[in-house]
């Protein structure tokens, strides 16, 4: 069965085939990062093969990432499409499927472009990211396929329809057939609401020269990639970024690995790579992000295109830029829904009072407010501005912890050493009460209305298994004031307050060999991080466990610490 279409997708597909029907062969869809541009072209090849069963279709990208992303969503949602659909790139050569998927350098060889045509013309081709596609290396293909047809049609799809170099879209292209901004998708709820905070760090710009329309890289790297300017960024990834996942975008190769060795010296798990990265260590280091093995990854350009990974909801952008296209492509890796994520954080290292710096603001259309967007002597790891866009501006008027997100900030004040994992739930061993039963609070990730569940696991010493109550439904504050309440009923201070002198004990051999049994240990853990990182298992695993025989709050009274013991 076919994904369903959002509206604004169908909207997509009906915009391009208008343009095709009042005979404009050559149209371009732009969307911003996020707002399903895999699908929207996939369903299209679905719509214009019902009308032309034996049509030939030729999707290209210039990576491996945005080759396997189409196939594997094929499989998913249109398995009838994957099933004619072949890939051409490196060893694989299935060029005569009615549906090719290949890599322009890989067409670039002429023998293996003559090889795909030889099976027959294409009628539609599908570019993706095309912002690239000005290149010879796609116009050649282009031109070679128009040479067998002439009356090809193209789409190119792109989030970022400007070039750097200045190079115009309008060459390849001649009309757009839809746009939809990260603004609008904000506004409509399909993309989530950016958080930005620009963090000071004492960096100028002023002699750093520009080529091709952006900053010369290797005097970026000079004036950025520097222990100071590192350290910062790990400092204000502690202050401010708790479980999220991450990528950081950085000047150069070498300081996406020297940034992932300051992120893992500081316990934060961090890898990097680069374009010279070798295809399986991507893919297994892709694989462990996926997972939350690993925290943050940097880079310096391989995850601004194509990377599918919704959980992410941090960015580090630890590079300056002049290029509206290179800002909207790293930023919009965040932005992407899920359920559980209520919004993407954007940390930027930029400094604001330069000129001519692309900002949050810029892409949104934000007109800088001076009086909470730049701070004057502010120090550095100092954050000097930021906003939150909800489809409203609300900027930062004091603490940046009110731009940050309401769990951090409740995290940060509450006296109670909650535990909160790379699985977004929080939870909190209370000890055993003076009726001998052991209790554990634990508050779920936001659902898609923003609310968060309490929830109660409890066992005494008569029983066999824990019992999981659903307490509260409702959002986050409401929440968390109610944890508070039967934190004061029913806690042990000894056990659950954040600064009680046994946490920092080294965690006992007992402790250990549980830990590593539920595959939490980490090295160097305390008493206290163990004890914790247990409880938290044992009791997401039973919630999760006990999904559908959970008992659910009957009614307000109930909701108001009506407890069943």
């Amino acid at each position: 069965m076919s994904l369903k279409m959002r509206p604004y997708q169908d909207a997509a597909i009906k915009a391009v085939q208008e343009c095709w029907a009042k005979g404009i062969k050559n149209v371009l869809g732009v969307g911003a990062t996020g707002m399903g541009k895999t699908a929207v072209f996939c369903e299209l090849i679905n719509r214009e093969m019902q009308k032309a069963p034996d049509a030939r279709f030729l999707v290209l990208a210039h990576r491996k990432e945005l080759i396997e992303q189409p196939m594997d969503r094929m499989w998913q949602y249109w398995p009838e499409l994957a099933m004619r659909s072949g890939i051409v790139m490196a060893e694989r050569d299935d060029f005569a499927r009615q549906i090719v998927i290949a890599t322009v350098q890989t067409l670039g060889a002429r023998v293996r472009l003559e090889r795909a045509l030889s099976a027959g013309p294409f009628e539609y081709i599908i570019a993706d990211e095309c912002h690239h596609s000005t290149n010879i290396a796609y116009t050649s293909v282009f031109d070679a396929c128009r040479e067998l047809n002439p009356d090809v049609k193209l789409l190119g799809v792109t989030a970022t329809p400007l070039r750097a170099d200045g190079i115009g879209m309008k060459n390849v292209y001649e009309t757009t057939a839809f746009k939809y901004g990260i603004k609008e998708l904000v506004k409509q709820r399909w993309l989530v609401p950016p958080r930005w905070l620009a963090i000071q760090t004492g960096i100028s710009l002023a002699n750093v020269s520009q080529h091709d329309g952006d900053f010369t890289a290797k005097q970026l790297a000079d004036v950025y990639e520097t222990d100071n300017c590192f350290d910062l960024v790990v400092e204000s990834h502690k202050k401010y970024v708790g479980e999220r996942q991450c990528i950081a975008f950085v000047t150069d190769v070498d300081g996406a690995y020297r940034l992932a060795e300051k992120f893992n010296e500081a316990g934060i798990t961090a890898s990097a790579a680069d374009g010279t990265t070798r295809k399986t260590d991507r893919s297994k280091i892709l694989a462990d992000f996926r997972a939350n093995k690993i925290q943050v990854l940097c880079n310096v350009g391989i995850y601004t295109e194509g990377l599918d990974v919704p959980q992410v909801s941090c960015i580090h952008m630890v590079r300056p830029t002049k290029s509206d296209s290179l800002y909207t492509q790293c930023i919009g890796r965040s932005l992407r829904p899920v359920p559980g994520k209520e919004d993407a954080l954007i940390l930027d290292y930029a400094p604001t009072e330069a000129r001519n710096i692309v900002m949050m603001g810029d892409v949104l259309g934000v007109e800088a407010r001076k009086d909470v967007y730049v701070k004057e002597d502010a120090e550095e790891g100092e954050v000097i501005g930021g906003f939150t866009f909800d489809g409203d501006v609300h900027w930062m008027e004091g603490n940046p912890m009110e731009i940050v997100s309401r769990e951090l900030d409740y995290l940060e004040l509450s006296p109670f050493s909650w535990h909160h994992s790379g699985d977004h739930w929080l939870t909190l061993g209370l000890g055993k009460g003076s009726d001998k039963t052991e209790r554990t609070l634990a508050i779920s990730a936001p659902n898609v209305d923003g609310h968060t569940a309490l929830y109660m696991v409890w066992k005494s010493e008569q029983d066999r298994w824990p019992t999981v109550e659903k307490l509260l439904i409702a959002p986050f504050e409401e929440v968390s004031e109610k944890a508070e309440e039967y934190i004061g009923q029913f806690g042990n201070a000894v056990l659950s307050e954040k600064n009680k002198a046994w946490r920092r004990q080294p965690a006992s051999q007992a402790q250990t060999k549980f830990a590593r049994g539920l595959g939490v240990w980490r090295e160097g853990m305390t008493k206290g991080e163990c004890a914790e990182a247990i409880t938290h298992k044992l009791a997401v695993r039973t919630i999760e466990r006990s999904a559908g025989r959970v008992a659910q709050p009957k009614s307000v009274e109930r909701q108001q610490l009506v407890l069943p013991w």
